[in-house]
């Protein structure tokens, strides 16, 4: 087996189970199935609630039992990308994962360590006979990665416990007490088609590194939607016969494709070759393999009308997405920004994903409102969906001290107390659960929600080693 050199056996035995397990969001009866399975086999009371999340119950080790409990919480979906050659089928296939001894890395595909690597550290602990710590619920929520449908069902009368490890943030040294809070746009507008004219064109954008929309927003990286949209509005007469890009709302887009008719094929073809010059400069740093690419395509029988093909391309192209400002109690860290994540067109309608974080929920209201604005200036019809709070730092809590000076203790450095731009399900668990309080913490983790997904290994073994200690303190 991959993991067969690795030091932690049975953490990477159980990261290997989780992720032969297809667990796209929406898709995660099987690992709900694993996780009620594992724990009858090992003797948990473990249940399922309605809204499919699964809370493990776990009791005290001998001479801890007057510990009041603590919660360890991580979600059971992934975001599932693959590279354009790649057959993998995320219904049904397991994924495949290498590793050199210092990275853990998937085949063609996202990793899912964005959770599973939470999951495989809880149940390690749940399984240890050595471990010491008080009574323990773990909470696997469902649907993180669409808009943390989980959370937001979870039940008070279901947790019993009042302090929270959430296991999903990717930098080691770092102890999350914050985050932004997100919502999400979608839009649309009616379209009408008419006989295709002039030469037919493929338009490609590919190459970038995409990303998380929240770690990796301030990286500014390329986004595919943004230059397919510069390119197009500097064609003087086009229809668009088909367009698509973007994948996910959390993730930055990687890949656009259009299919255009153009007037004057030269002129196309010198545009793309101006842009990708200028691209290649830009991005030279953050998007080194961008590319920007016009092939000859079929004639389709139909097309977008001129008109309207032209106002899609140009609200596409001033439409905002990167960093809008950053958080005014964290210099260092993004306080606002928006993603143009999706683009896709159907017989009748073209659509439009947009998310938006913010640390503050005035400045992502007014960001939002921003967009619809424009959106509707365009014709669109836009409307938001899956608002989610933001996790409000609070610096004076008793067990976030504790448990930062016992993360210094068991491992062996000061960490960082500081918020997250990505969305975490603590503002959400906090706001349902009254007198929740909450810290995040995660191994190496980078490239999350790409091909290029990668978990460093001794960070890992690290992380759930000190996790496994701290219960231990955390009285």
């Amino acid at each position: 087996m991959w993991y067969s050199s690795l030091e932690n056996r049975r953490l990477w035995q159980l990261f290997n189970d989780i992720s032969r397990i297809p667990r796209e969001s929406g898709n995660e009866e099987g690992i709900r199935n694993y996780l009620l399975s594992w724990s009858e086999k090992h003797g948990f009371d473990a249940k399922a609630d309605e809204a499919g999340n699964v809370i493990i119950k776990a009791p005290a080790s001998e001479g801890f039992e007057s510990i009041p409990p603590i919660a360890l919480q991580g979600h059971m979906d992934m975001v599932c990308v693959k590279k354009d050659s790649s057959s993998h089928d995320f219904a049904k296939d397991p994924i495949s994962i290498t590793t050199d001894g210092n990275l853990i890395k998937a085949r063609g595909t996202s990793l899912g360590a964005d959770n599973g690597i939470a999951i495989a550290m809880v149940l390690d602990i749940l399984s240890d006979k050595e471990a010491k710590h008080g009574p323990i619920e773990a909470i696997f929520t469902v649907s993180e990665e669409t808009g943390m449908d989980g959370a937001s069902s979870l039940s008070p009368e279901s947790v019993e416990a009042r302090r929270m490890i959430n296991l999903d943030s990717e930098e080691e040294g770092l102890i999350y007490v914050g985050c932004a809070g997100g919502a999400d746009i979608e839009a649309s507008m009616k379209v009408r088609y008419e006989p295709a004219a002039g030469t037919a064109l493929r338009v490609k954008v590919s190459g970038l590194l995409g990303g998380h929309s929240g770690s990796e927003i301030g990286k500014e990286r390329a986004n595919a939607i943004q230059i397919l949209a510069r390119y197009l509005v500097r064609i003087p007469y086009f229809q668009i016969a088909s367009i698509n890009g973007g994948t996910r709302h959390n993730v930055i887009p990687s890949y656009a494709e259009a299919i255009i008719t153009v007037a004057d094929k030269e002129a196309a073809l010198s545009a793309a070759e101006t842009l990708q010059e200028e691209l290649s400069n830009e991005y030279a740093e953050s998007d080194p393999g961008i590319k920007l690419s016009i092939s000859d395509a079929p004639m389709p029988d139909r097309a977008i009308k001129r008109k309207k093909s032209m106002k899609i391309a140009d609200s596409l192209f001033v439409l905002p997405h990167g960093v809008r400002s950053m958080n005014p109690s964290f210099p260092e860290v993004v306080g606002t920004s928006d993603n143009l994540a999706i683009i896709s067109l159907d017989d009748t309608k073209f659509h439009i994903s947009i998310s938006v974080r913010s640390s503050m929920e005035s400045r992502k209201l007014a960001l939002c409102y921003e967009i619809q604005t424009i959106l509707e200036a365009f014709g669109y019809k836009s409307w938001i969906r899956s608002s989610y709070p933001a996790w409000e730092p609070e610096l004076d809590s008793r067990f976030m001290k504790k448990f930062v000076r016992s993360y210094h203790k068991h491992m062996g450095k000061r960490p960082k107390v500081t918020v997250i731009h990505a969305g975490l399900e603590c503002g959400i668990i906090n706001s349902r659960i009254p007198g929740m309080e909450s810290v995040s913490i995660g191994p190496e983790l980078r490239d999350v929600h790409s091909v290029n997904e990668n978990l460093n290994v001794k960070s890992a073994e690290r992380t759930a080693l000190c996790l496994k200690s701290m219960l231990q303190d955390l009285t």
